[in-house]
């Protein structure tokens, strides 16, 4: 059974603000794995985590977002 993560989890895992991962989703630069239709919480898997280190990494190197996403 896949591990699932909630967003302020993920927040607090990777010290990156909830709104910035809110934005993330919002531009399709990471969506959550799952979305609980009633909550709208989102959820994030672990095979995630790989991707959200490649994009604080490059963030870190002042890339902007549309690069990154060019860059996926």
């Amino acid at each position: 059974m896949e591990q699932l993560f909630t967003i302020g989890q993920l927040s607090k895992l990777f010290n990156i603000k909830v709104p910035t991962l809110r934005y993330y989703d919002e531009v399709g630069l990471l969506k959550p794995a799952k979305i609980n239709n009633k909550t709208h919480y989102r959820y994030y898997s672990t095979q995630q985590f790989e991707r959200l280190n490649v994009i604080t990494y490059l963030r870190a190197l002042d890339l902007p977002i549309d690069a990154i996403k060019q860059f996926f």
